[in-house]
């Protein structure tokens, strides 16, 4: 029960939480990523997780990381954007990153041209009482990615061996 929980309720919570709060602030807090780290190191051993992939899966976090941090470095994303990015790879792990990759990449793709194209758009009146669409649509403002991270993760959530296991108990 506390494994359908976690991994059915709690791992996507916090990925729609990521996202909605880049959205609405530009930001991700620390205890987001931290949280849905939490959550994995107390699912994989519920789940029977043996130690080994376990450690693959935290090589896979490693290496986001490090990815994240260097588009960071580049100013390509933020920082909270790379944790993000960071702890959803953990829940992926080696056998669903690459397509975690491809779905957060079509999301960040399909975000990024529909915020352009929107900031190109003449705005009623009304749209403007929107705090989040007047962030959103400044000509010089960033895209916030956490949006497609959180989204790629949802999408590719329900092929992780945990939601499988978590959907078999």
């Amino acid at each position: 029960m506390l494994l359908q929980a976690i991994v059915l309720v709690g791992c996507p919570v916090f990925l729609a939480l990521g996202a909605m709060t880049d959205m609405l602030s530009y930001r991700i807090p620390n205890w987001i990523p931290g949280a849905l780290i939490v959550l994995f190191a107390v699912a994989a051993p519920l789940a029977g997780v043996p130690l080994p992939t376990v450690g693959l899966h935290a090589l896979v976090f490693v290496a986001a990381l490090l990815l994240g941090m260097a588009l960071f470095a580049f100013n390509l994303i933020g920082g909270g954007d790379a944790k993000f990015l960071a702890a959803a790879a953990l829940w992926m792990g080696p056998a669903m990153i690459v397509k975690y990759f491809f779905a957060f990449a079509l999301a960040g793709g399909v975000l990024a041209m529909l915020i352009l194209l929107l900031r190109r758009l003449p705005m009623p009146a009304s749209a403007s009482r929107v705090p989040v669409l007047n962030q959103l649509l400044l000509p010089n403002a960033g895209i916030p990615y956490g949006i497609a991270l959180g989204l790629g993760a949802l999408i590719v959530l329900p092929g992780t061996e945990l939601f499988m296991k978590a959907m078999t108990l």
